[in-house]
């Protein structure tokens, strides 16, 4: 069985002033709220439990620890009254960034081995998780990788707002050979992006997360693509959206509303799909 995290702290600065009122993750897209369209994207009989990382009271500043505490009680709250197939729960995080909240949360667990799904929870998509837990399995039965990362087309024009990985082939599987972080204009060495969701083999990852604040792309993807320990989920997505700016936000429901977009469908253990 896989458990998973969606990263869902941040304080959605550039969606305000929606989210003075509302946390990020609660906006809803076609009334739901985003943190469900994340969830059921990954509801799969493989999923055992998802966690929810949720802001904290980090920082200095008063008026922002208080609304970041309200922020993770009112998700908790959204959470705790959802029926979904398996468990779901938050955990307020010190907000550092991809890689340090993982580290933060996989300590608070006290998890060092075992498989772990990593969610970005601003990021609407729909696709077969279960497909991507398979090849993640045969890779790392084939190759012994340690990580597997989600790939997809990314437009020319916006290279430089993604990860983009260079793969190369090995065995039948692709391999990521080389990984840069929102690379700039005109660089990028491929036009396959990272969606946002990859799978950890703990017991090969966990000491090479760091606790301070920084992603997860720029301090432990570079080592595991060096070792051709980073395998890629490369697929095609119907559709990709980073709801980060009142812009995105709004395409969004205008997506949704002309049916461009549909929530992925709640698979309850058992149900076929």
């Amino acid at each position: 069985m896989v458990k998973a995290i969606i990263l869902a702290a941040g304080k959605g600065t550039r969606l305000r002033p929606l989210t003075y009122g509302i946390p990020k993750p609660l906006l809803p897209v076609q009334g739901k709220p985003m943190i469900d369209w994340v969830i059921r994207s990954i509801l799969s009989e493989d999923i055992d439990e998802i966690i929810v990382a949720v802001s904290g009271t980090s920082g200095n500043d008063m008026e922002e620890r208080t609304l970041s505490h309200i922020h993770g009680i009112s998700i908790d709250s959204y959470l705790k009254n959802m029926n979904y197939p398996c468990k779901v729960r938050t955990i307020p995080t010190p907000q550092r960034e991809t890689a340090g909240d993982v580290r933060y949360i996989l300590e608070e667990m006290n998890l060092h081995d075992g498989k772990m799904l990593v969610v970005y929870g601003d990021n609407l998509t729909q696709f077969d998780i279960k497909k991507m837990i398979d090849y993640h399995d045969h890779c790392r039965a084939v190759l012994g990788t340690s990580a597997t990362v989600l790939l997809f087309e990314a437009p020319q024009e916006e290279l430089h707002r993604f990860g983009i990985a260079k793969i190369k082939k090995s065995n039948g599987f692709d391999l990521v050979k080389h990984f840069v972080e929102k690379p700039p204009l005109g660089q990028a060495p491929s036009n396959l992006a990272n969606g946002g969701y990859y799978i950890l083999e703990l017991s090969d990852v966990f000491d090479l997360l760091p606790r301070e604040s920084t992603k997860v792309e720029n301090s432990v993807f570079p080592i595991l693509a060096k070792n051709d320990k980073l395998a890629a989920f490369v697929t095609k997505l119907p559709y990709w959206i980073d709801i980060s700016t009142l812009e995105s936000y709004e395409n969004a429901n205008k997506m949704a509303h002309d049916g461009l977009i549909i929530p992925p469908p709640i698979n309850h253990k058992g149900d076929q799909k």
